[in-house]
This record gives C-alpha cells, sequence and structure tokens, in this order.
C-alpha cells in the first residue's frame, strides 16, 4: 500500500511540476508575443506613412 502512495504522491509531484513549467513558458511566449506585436505594428504604421507620402 506504501508503494502504491509514493506513486501516486510522485505522479502528482510530477504533474504540478509540468504545470508550473508550461505556465512559465506560456508567460514568455506572452512578453515575447506582445514585443513582436508592437514591432510588427510600427512597421505597418511606417509603411503606411511611406504609401501615403509617394
Amino acid at each position: 500500500m506504501d508503494g502504491i502512495m509514493l506513486v501516486c504522491g510522485l505522479l502528482g509531484a510530477l504533474a504540478v511540476i509540468v504545470g508550473i513549467a508550461r505556465l512559465g513558458a506560456w508567460v514568455i511566449d506572452r512578453r515575447e508575443e506582445q514585443g513582436t506585436k508592437a514591432i510588427r505594428d510600427a512597421a505597418f504604421v511606417a509603411q503606411a506613412r511611406a504609401e501615403v507620402g509617394q
């Protein structure tokens, strides 16, 4: 019985660690996405201004 409880505890801890790692990866990805969105928007505005100026 103790072996089953140990395995369940280890699997539970592994699930928590994997969940924390996925959450951290999501946060990092979200920050990168916001940064690239700002650059993409600035490039779009610059292109639109260049086309209007011609």
